[in-house]
């Protein structure tokens, strides 16, 4: 090909291989800007996991207008999940995960037009923070930018497709990812249908050479067949252009090349190999032809010509010596306005008038031209301008989604992610400059207290004035941010690398933080004062990292609260033994549930006759290491993770189960069983439903079951605990109220809780013989707890002479070592047949 046409052929061939590219930027780009939407929508307002309808009503939409996204996916840091499927026709499904309510148990919505709701459960091992779009934004995508995972199989539809997502931190401090799901099947829309000439084919393929874009398929395949071939090496298309280019390609070592010839089958052809980067992934582009498609077909018909044309010329040269003159001048006018219209000058040119109609149609065409071309300039200038605002639009939306993203909008201060990098940076500096720095942790004291007195609003704009005061103390290059309600941190840089001085200096910075915070406060008209405490850790380099030191600063925060409050308190070893002692009883009683440690021991309950007539269950942990591990270590520890919800679960389970296996037993047929419910465990919204399904289950008698309650439950919402009560009433369950006098019950109210029994304390037992006051008081329990229909029982009964004056006081029934230990189910049949009789 002469040099000429070969570069018209090149061009022709690069404008192909542009469409093609920007057709895929077409099909990335308007999702990654609809997900920075949806992220600063869902961000602000997260959707109920029991309810997808405002879920499905912003996100149905965004579904229909894309032709490429299938599928739109979310989740929490702990465990909630939403999902979002368009499966034609108008058909829509919904999964929804809640995985500290439900477990593996996933909630499946099927929708359809016309048609109501179709709802199942069905467990499934998914987990939104398992999959690749939620921890690939959370641990490889910078701030604020989209994440694109590498292609893998869709867990729902089992599509192989990639996933746009970002992530955003939320206001109560959990991570929220929301993802895009692309399938690879609607990439290759592309390539399938690329133009490029005859012959040419396009198709994209990873660095490995795995297809993501299938090229056009050839006839002699099925669609299904060659639809199958994602993900396939690109070797295996059978496509003898594409595998003689493939040795041409790794030549070039993952270097973009614009456009180049090889050889295919003898013919020569045009290729571009184009690398298209989608968030930290590079995908490659390639387009070929045959030369042959972009060469033009008059080449031939040209040639000839183009000698006529010669011998055409020399003979017309005199006629055209003699011509030239007069033609000139007016193909001189012409030439200088084409110039001005190259430098998009398109005044109105100086007139060209000719007697040879041809220059005379060329100038009218000229002049058409310049019209054309004018108000095409015009109309371009237009369109710049409106794009030049929705630029600027953009922009100002993306400032404001980060600082939606990086500051907290009460207080104007950096919130936990931007503190998070601002640390991560002040550990590097630390590191490289051999200086210390101070994490503070500062907390209000009595916050909740004040919140609730004054109102929210005033609460707010005590935290917001506490901002300011932060951000007024502290020196330029520290930063002080905010948690969360009532915690702020400070990150001091640059102290001394002498350990002493850098704590001086911090100490020296937490007073004046105290000093400011400590001074009383004008909201709303209103003067109030409130302390705040401060944990404080020194930190160097990377030794330790920002969640261990986050606990180091939390855990001296505590323990200034415990020494007082209003005061600083430096982390020490003791408290890092402590913290890891209890975060291995956390991992062991993690363990504990799903080995099968736990066990229950149960103490008999006896009549004033001497009967055995219940029983308490008694949760004991048998640990492999530690032996017996007394509830008072690991209660506390489950009430503060949340475990307690699912240990009281199987203890309720276990407590009915062997209910039922003793209603077998004709002498323990009769006999209750009391079960410890903790004021976290009631207070959950599923358990009379959890009550309910247990007795079903277990097919346990419920007038034989007894919960028993402690009178810290009725500190807060008592009407809410009185309706769950009845409703548990109602199907038969009885109560017993706990540890009676220790706490700070309203008769008011006690006269209200649909009671069974009322049990003194042990405390009140021991010394109901030596002190007047405990006596008096187990006499004035048994007395209000008969008038008001209930019966009595006494709980720590150690000795003959203590049951003796409870039983002449009217006690109806007694627990305790006098009448045996906690023992195992086994062991009690032992004492139930030693026993003189069991009441029924």
């Amino acid at each position: 090909m002469v040099p000429v046409l070969e570069r018209v052929a090149e061009s022709d061939f690069n404008l192909a291989a542009e469409r093609v590219e920007a057709r895929l930027r077409q099909t990335f780009e308007p999702e990654e800007r609809q997900l920075a939407i949806s992220l600063a929508w869902i961000g602000g307002n997260l959707p109920d996991v029991d309810n997808p309808a405002r879920f499905n009503e912003y996100f149905m939409p965004v579904l229909a207008a894309s032709p490429y996204i299938t599928s739109v996916v979310a989740g929490t840091s702990t465990g909630q999940g939403w999902m979002l499927l368009q499966r034609g026709d108008g058909q829509w499904r919904n999964r929804l995960t809640d995985i500290p309510r439900w477990g593996q148990m996933q909630l499946f919505i099927d929708l359809a037009p016309g048609v109501k709701a179709q709802e199942r459960r069905e467990a499934l091992d998914y987990d939104a923070r398992k999959r690749p779009w939620f921890t690939g934004a959370l641990t490889e995508a910078a701030p604020g930018t989209v994440h694109w995972t590498r292609p893998y199989t869709f867990f729902t539809t089992g599509d192989p497709g990639i996933t746009a997502s970002r992530h955003t931190m939320l206001a109560d401090g959990r991570d929220l990812v929301i993802g895009f799901d692309l399938t690879l099947r609607d990439l290759s829309a592309a390539t399938l249908d690329a133009e490029v000439g005859r012959q040419g084919l396009a198709l994209i393929m990873t660095e490995d050479e795995s297809v993501l874009g299938l090229p056009r398929r050839p006839d002699s395949v099925a669609v299904d067949e060659w639809l199958g071939s994602v993900l396939l090496p690109v070797g295996t298309l059978g496509i003898a252009a594409v595998n003689d280019l493939l040795p041409v390609w790794r030549r070039a070592r993952g270097q973009p090349i614009g456009v180049a010839h090889y050889e295919s089958n003898g013919a020569p052809w045009l290729f571009s190999a184009r690398a298209y980067r989608l968030g930290k992934q590079t995908f490659w582009v390639l387009v070929l032809a045959p030369e042959a498609d972009f060469a033009p077909a008059w080449t031939v018909i040209g040639f000839g010509l183009a000698g006529g044309l010669l011998l055409l010329l020399a003979a017309a040269g005199c006629v055209a010596q003699m011509q030239a003159r007069i033609i000139a001048r007016p193909l001189e006018t012409l030439a200088e306005s084409s110039e001005r219209i190259g430098a998009l000058d398109f005044s109105p040119p100086q007139p060209v008038q000719s007697r040879i109609a041809e220059i005379a149609q060329l100038a009218q065409a000229q002049e058409s031209m310049r019209e054309l071309l004018h108000r095409n300039q015009l109309a371009l200038r237009d369109h710049a301008e409106r794009l030049n605002t929705q630029v600027r639009e953009l922009r100002d939306a993306e400032d404001r989604i980060n600082t939606l993203a990086f500051y907290d909008p009460l207080t104007g201060l950096p919130n936990r992610r931007l503190l998070s990098d601002r640390l991560q940076r002040a550990l590097t500096s630390c590191a490289r400059n051999h200086r210390k720095g101070a994490l503070l942790f500062i907390d209000l004291d009595n916050f909740k207290t004040l919140n609730d007195t004054l109102g929210h609003d005033l609460g707010d704009l005590l935290l917001k004035e506490m901002g300011g005061r932060l951000a007024a103390t502290i020196r330029e290059g520290d930063t002080a941010a905010r948690l969360g309600g009532d915690e702020f941190v400070l990150v001091l840089e640059g102290l001394s690398a002498d350990a002493d001085e850098a704590m001086a200096h911090t100490r020296l910075v937490g007073a004046k933080l105290l000093e400011a915070l400590n001074k009383p406060y004008q909201l709303g008209g209103h003067e109030t004062c409130s302390t705040a405490s401060i944990g404080a850790t020194l930190f160097e380099g990377h030794e330790v990292n920002v969640d261990e030191l986050f606990k180091q600063a939390d855990l001296a925060m505590y323990q200034a609260k415990a020494d007082g409050r209003s005061r600083l308190c430096f982390y020490g070893p003791a408290m890092q033994a402590e913290l890891s002692e209890r975060a291995a009883l956390e991992a062991d009683l993690r363990r504990a549930l799903a080995q099968e440690q736990f066990e229950l021991h149960y103490q008999p309950q006896v009549s004033s006759a001497g009967g055995l007539i219940g029983v308490e269950a008694l949760l004991r942990w048998n640990h492999p290491q530690r032996g017996m591990v007394s509830p008072l270590s690991f209660i506390p520890v489950a009430e503060d993770n949340g475990l307690i919800l699912d240990i009281g679960r199987w203890v309720l389970l276990a407590a009915c189960r062997q209910l039922a296996e003793w209603a077998e037993v004709p002498r323990l047929a009769a006999m209750t069983v009391s079960v410890n419910v903790s004021a976290r465990q009631f207070r959950h919204p599923d358990f009379v439903d959890e009550v309910k399904s247990a007795l079903e289950f277990t097919g346990a008698a419920s007038r034989l079951l007894r919960l028993e309650l402690t009178e810290s439950l009725l500190l807060e919402d008592v009407e809410a605990v009185i309706v769950r009560m009845q409703a548990l009433r109602a199907l038969g369950v009885g109560f017993s109220l706990d540890d009676f006098g220790t706490g700070y019950s309203s008769l008011s109210y006690l006269k209200r809780l649909p009671l069974t029994e009322l049990k003194i304390d042990m405390s009140f037992v021991r010394d109901v013989l030596v002190d007047p006051n405990d006596a008096a008081i187990a006499r004035t329990i048994i007395a209000l707890a008969h008038t008001m229909g209930l019966s009595v029982i006494a709980e720590g009964v150690e000795s003959e002479a203590q049951r003796g004056f409870l039983a002449r006081s009217g006690c109806d029934a007694y627990q305790g070592y006098l009448f045996g230990r906690p023992a195992s189910a086994a062991q009690l049949m032992q004492f139930a047949h030693n026993a003189t009789s069991v009441a029924s």
